[in-house]
C-alpha cells in the first residue's frame, strides 16, 4: 500500500525526501511553488536531478504536485481566468519535470454565475492548458466540500468536466474530508460501500487515481471544508478502517493532508493509519 504526506519542500528538496524516509513513506505530494501563488521561481537541472533519484532510491512512488489553492478555473473573470490557464500549463511543465505521475487542482469558485457555467469554465480553461501537452504528468480533479459557489462537490461534477476534455491524462483524486462535507457519508463500512460504489457508477473507478485521506472536523453535509486527525472527526476510525481496507481502495494511493504541526503528529496519525490497515 503506497501512504504518503502532504510535505513541505521550503527547505530543499533533499531534506524533504529524507524527511518522508524518517516518516516510513513511499509517496508524498508537494506544492512546487508557493502556496499562495505569483511568479514561480525556475527548477534548477541539478535539484531536479537531485529530487528524482532521491525519490528512486527510497521508492518513493508516486510523487503529486498540488497546484496553488489561489487557482480558480471556474472564474467568469477572463484576467483570472487567463491567469489560471497559464497556472495550469506551467504547473504541469514543472511536475513533468519534477517526475511526478499526478497534478492535483481545485476547480474553484463560480462567483454568482451558477455551477453550469462554472463547469463550463472550467472544462474550457483545461482544454486550453493542456492542448498540446505531451509530458507523462496526468492531471488529477479533486472533488470539494461545496462551500459557497465551489464547484466539484458532487460526483456529476466530476465526471461532466472529465468527459468534456480533450485529453486522456486526466482523472480524479477523492478527498475524504471534502467527501463527507460535501454529503457522501464514509463513517461505517455500509456507508463507504454505498459511496464507493456511487462513485464507481457516476466516474468510474479507473478514473480514480489518487485518495486525500484527512477526516472532518464538522458533520456530514456541513460543506466545511476542516481536516481533523484521522479517526479523530465524525469519519472517525470505523470510517477509515472501511476505507483502508476497501477491496476497491485498497491499491489507490493515500495521501494525508491532516493539520499537522510537527512530525510528532504526522508519525502519530499514519500510526494510525497503519494500524487501521493492517499494516502493523
Amino acid at each position: 500500500m503506497r501512504i504518503g504526506i502532504h510535505t513541505k519542500i521550503n527547505a530543499g528538496f533533499e531534506k524533504a525526501i529524507l524527511r518522508l524516509v524518517k516518516l516510513k513513506c513511499n509517496a508524498c505530494q508537494m506544492f512546487s511553488r508557493s502556496p499562495r501563488g505569483g511568479k514561480a521561481r525556475a527548477l534548477g537541472e541539478g535539484e531536479v536531478r537531485l529530487f528524482r533519484k532521491l525519490c528512486e532510491k527510497h521508492d518513493i512512488n508516486p510523487v503529486i504536485i498540488h497546484i496553488p489553492y489561489i487557482l480558480n478555473l471556474a472564474t467568469p473573470d477572463p484576467k483570472m481566468h487567463e491567469y489560471a490557464v497559464s497556472m495550469v500549463k506551467e504547473d504541469m511543465a514543472r511536475a513533468n519535470l519534477l517526475g511526478a505521475s499526478y497534478l492535483v487542482l481545485h476547480m474553484g469558485s463560480h462567483r454568482g454565475q451558477g455551477v453550469e457555467k462554472g463547469l463550463d469554465q472550467v472544462t474550457r480553461a483545461l482544454n486550453t492548458a493542456l492542448r498540446n501537452y505531451d509530458g507523462e504528468t496526468t492531471l488529477l480533479l479533486e472533488n470539494t466540500s461545496g462551500a459557497g459557489s465551489e464547484v466539484g462537490y458532487t460526483f456529476e461534477h466530476l465526471a461532466r468536466v472529465l468527459k468534456d476534455l480533450e485529453t486522456q491524462k486526466a482523472g480524479v483524486c477523492f478527498d475524504t474530508c471534502h467527501g463527507f462535507a460535501a454529503g457522501y457519508d464514509l463513517a461505517g463500512q455500509q456507508e463507504v460501500d454505498a459511496t464507493v460504489n456511487e462513485l464507481d457508477r457516476i466516474v468510474g473507478l479507473s478514473n480514480l487515481k489518487l485518495i486525500h485521506g484527512n477526516d472532518s472536523m464538522f458533520e456530514l453535509g456541513s460543506h466545511k471544508d476542516r481536516h481533523a486527525d484521522i479517526g479523530k472527526g465524525y469519519i472517525g476510525e470505523e470510517g477509515f478502517k472501511a476505507i483502508l481496507n476497501h477491496q476497491k481502495l485498497r491499491e489507490k494511493p493515500f495521501i494525508l493532508e491532516i493539520p499537522a504541526e510537527s512530525d510528532e503528529d504526522w508519525e502519530r496519525n499514519l500510526k494510525t493509519v497503519r494500524r487501521l490497515a493492517g499494516l502493523m
